[in-house]
């Protein structure tokens, strides 16, 4: 490509803190598999990979440090781009299989991407049975899955025009006015909220009251103390030291029509119903590795879009909320109604917002503040899980169909294990990343996440 002239722009604080938080214990990378039955043509790949991907000019940014001491890290043109750092093409060792694959993306897992190029790579792997597969790692400080999918998926067959663009006079800090009070509130309130924690306050935030506390600066503070005030989750087989290998497993797909039969016949969502499986499986796991669960409650993080109906730019605009899951209750319907009552009234609270304001304020704050920032999430909770809805209807590359898509988002601080669920097609699968030294077997979590979903259709035909 020709040389361009440098261009050099401010990481929003959100995005600085997605990149401050990369670590050799857990790489703040999204990950991404398509998979297709057929071979996909190398040379035509990398031709519509020119074409659309790199029509975004974050694709070919790099990010700076300033020598200057918190200084915020910027966007800057990358003079001496070359596609061949960032498009790699691989044969998949035999048998060419899942499993095979499975170790391909465990590997690359662990692995950091270079900063002194634009923070993506896509490995093009053939050998994947008669087919292709691409395994596609985005740093999440370039943007959140909901703004960077629409744009992976604009490589697919009539799909060029699903995001325009981003020209640099229109692209906006995504949290301006909010991110900026929560960093001063973020640091005002670090002592308060710690005495807060030994004299007991109540900081229960009423949702009527929410917004307008919003405005007035004030629910950083609470929210900050409510974090503060939840205790770290108990010590199971998922918790522990992280080592910089990882492991990666997904499961066969699901019927999301099944799914949502299931999750209508007894009265939660899709997602609902989801997480209750997911929840059982782990129970499963932890009992499986000789763990116990009677009287047990971990806690999931779970991300919450709050960009709207509009994508927008590139860059991370969710928060972050905490989901109880009682690893002691065996009968799957209940326990998808008592996670479900918790999960309505986290939508009616302000938690998710609250939680972007101290993101985007960890992005501006000093090392201690943003390490305890990152404490404040990941000590209180044991997995990270979440839910993707992908293009309802099967996608092509050049005539070949998408078989599968699997994404996994990164998990940060003391967690080790992230589960993802995605739905493509009609269909739904999930996906299981985490630490091997904590779970060396992620494919006994999806054993065990299929045995009980098995064992929840099998309960909803009992009512």
């Amino acid at each position: 490509m020709s040389e361009e002239p440098r261009v050099s722009k401010a990481l929003s604080s959100v995005d600085a803190a997605w990149l401050r938080m990369d670590e050799p214990t857990n790489r703040m990378i999204i990950n991404v598999v398509f998979t297709f039955d057929e071979a996909v043509d190398f040379n035509l790949f990398r031709e519509r990979i020119e074409q659309r991907l790199l029509r975004h000019e974050r694709f070919r940014q790099r990010v700076t440090e300033s020598r200057v001491p918190l200084a915020t890290p910027h966007w800057e043109t990358d003079v001496h781009f070359d596609i061949r750092a960032h498009l790699h093409h691989v044969a998949l060792p035999a048998p060419g299989d899942q499993p095979a694959l499975e170790v391909l993306v465990s590997e690359q897992m662990s692995a950091p991407l270079d900063h002194s190029i634009p923070l993506w790579q896509i490995t093009f792997v053939e050998g994947y049975g008669k087919g292709t597969a691409l395994i596609v790692r985005l740093h999440h400080c370039i943007g959140d899955g909901i703004s960077l999918v629409p744009v992976l998926l604009s490589i697919m067959d009539g799909m060029e025009n699903l995001v325009p663009p981003i020209e640099r006079s229109h692209e906006t800090t995504l949290v301006p006015t909010f991110v900026r009070s929560a960093a001063s509130a973020f640091t005002k309130t670090m002592h308060a909220g710690e005495m807060m924690l030994n004299e007991g306050r109540d900081l229960v935030v009423h949702p009527e009251h929410a917004l307008e506390m919003a405005k007035q600066g004030a629910m950083s503070a609470a929210a900050l103390g409510r974090l503060l005030l939840l205790p770290s989750d108990p010590k199971t087989v998922l918790k522990g030291e992280l080592g910089v290998s990882k492991r990666a497993s997904w499961s066969k797909a699901l019927s999301l029509d099944a799914v949502r039969g299931a999750a209508k016949r007894t009265g939660g969502t899709i997602n609902d119903v989801m997480l209750s499986v997911l929840c059982g499986a782990i129970s499963r796991y932890v009992t499986l590795r000789g763990g116990e669960t009677d009287g047990v409650t971990i806690r999931a993080i779970c991300p919450v879009n709050l960009r709207g109906k509009d994508i927008g730019p590139m860059g991370n605009h969710f928060g972050l909320v905490f989901v109880d899951l009682p690893l002691d209750d065996p009968e799957p319907v209940g326990r998808m109604r008592r996670i479900k009552s918790q999960v309505d009234h986290i939508k009616s609270s302000p938690d998710a917002v609250v939680a972007l304001g101290v993101l985007g304020a960890m992005g501006m704050a000093s090392p201690d503040l943003e390490h305890l920032g990152v404490e404040i999430f990941t000590r209180k909770a044991s997995t990270l899980m979440t839910n993707v809805p992908g293009p309802p209807t099967r996608m092509s590359f050049s005539g070949k169909p998408v078989t599968s898509v699997m994404v996994w988002a990164p998990v940060s601080g003391r967690v080790g294990l992230g589960v993802s669920v995605l739905s493509y097609a009609g269909e739904v699968r999930v996906g299981v990343a985490a630490d091997a030294g904590l779970v060396p077997d992620p494919e006994q979590i999806v054993v065990c996440f299929e045995q009980e979903w098995a064992h929840y259709l099998e309960t909803v035909s009992r009512i």
